[in-house]
């Protein structure tokens, strides 16, 4: 018997390994890695840092990097791209896991090619109905509409927050960061969601995209009636940062987007940006994810599958699930009272 070749891609992919630095840590050949015998197994996955049931699964690949939004297309390697598509292959196996249990939301993320990122802000405040106020907690709201957010591991933080559609659903791999730049990052990916589903991957275009993107991420999360009633050129350190609170915006953001609407002079742009290099870094909470809160209980509650299971389920470790998982999927620590936690059963909570 021999192992899944597609898995052995994927995982060496993940983890951004060539298949020649493969063979030569296992000491065998190309040709021996391309029908790896069932013996391999366990020092593939100790090398690759997965189980070995992940190499007995059905074949698969990553996802089709040309249909990701990267942050830094340019200056993303092609491992670096590589090993982002084989996360987002794992988000995808993780939440189809998880909705063989749990309903979610349709996916409800409109199609708004065409449109300039200033309207397409407006139109999906409308269509969701959000008014013209400050968001609330950016990422409960996209889950609540159906995307899928993870988060991304620590070893692709280089990578940064990236966006693509597989099999109707919207998903989105957030980097770490402060709670203010995880917000305008995950706007910032929507924008690429509802504005750019068609993009021809030129470079021209992609770096257009990119600017799109901003400026769309901008416009949601700041509308410019807001910003007209609390920016002048009389605006202070103080009531900036007050600002960067109620919107939760970095302060850079709010003065860059309060130049292009016109609200802030560039005198007053340039003082106010020079006096930010002296405020201290403020510390924010990281966002965290109401989906896997509400998941990663009720499965340890009712003992239908604990983290453990789902990762024997897709060949992983239990710490690649908490990493995906904003670090809320349970690791229990292995003892003597650890029971089975039992077969998965199709349940009827609905997580939002």
């Amino acid at each position: 018997m021999t192992l899944e070749p597609t898995r052995i891609r994927l995982a060496r992919e993940r983890v951004a390994l060539s298949r020649s630095a493969l063979a030569a840590s296992l000491g065998v050949g190309e040709r021996e890695l391309a029908q790896a015998p069932e013996k391999l197994s366990t020092a593939l996955a100790q090398t690759l840092g997965c189980a070995e049931q992940f190499f007995r699964l059905p074949a698969t690949s990553g996802i089709d990097a040309e249909r990701i939004f990267f942050r830094s297309p340019r200056r993303t390697s092609n491992a670096q791209k590589l090993a982002a598509a084989a996360a987002g292959r794992t988000g995808v196996e993780l939440y189809r896991l998880i909705t063989q249990t749990f309903h979610f939301p349709p996916t409800e993320v409109p199609e708004l090619t065409g449109y300039n990122p200033a309207d397409a802000a407006a139109q999906l405040r409308l269509d969701w109905d959000l008014g013209c106020g400050a968001l609330p907690d950016v990422l409960h709201l996209l889950e609540s509409h159906g995307v899928r957010v993870l988060s991304l591991p620590a070893e692709l933080d280089a990578v940064k927050t990236f966006s693509f559609w597989e099999e109707g659903q919207a998903f989105i791999f957030l980097a770490s960061g402060t709670s203010a730049a995880q917000r305008f990052a995950l706007a910032h990916e929507l924008g690429h969601l509802v504005l750019h589903s068609s993009l021809s991957r030129n470079g021209e275009q992609i770096a257009h995209a990119e600017l799109e993107a901003d400026q769309f991420a901008a416009h949601l999360l700041m509308p410019a009636l807001s910003l007209q009633i609390r920016v002048s050129n009389l605006l202070q350190i103080p009531q900036l940062l007050t600002l960067e609170k109620h919107f939760g915006v970095p302060a850079t953001v709010i003065l860059a987007h309060a130049r292009a609407c016109g609200v802030l002079g560039e005198s007053a742009y340039t003082w106010l940006c020079q006096e930010m290099l002296l405020e201290p870094v403020r510390n924010s909470a990281p966002e965290t994810s109401r989906v896997f809160s509400l998941v990663f209980p009720s499965l340890q509650f009712d003992h239908r599958a604990s983290t453990a299971r789902i990762a024997q389920e897709l060949g992983l470790t239990e710490q690649h699930i908490h990493e995906l998982t904003f670090g809320q999927a349970f690791v229990l620590l292995t003892g003597e009272n650890q029971q089975d936690p039992g077969e998965s059963i199709r349940g009827h909570l609905h997580a939002l």
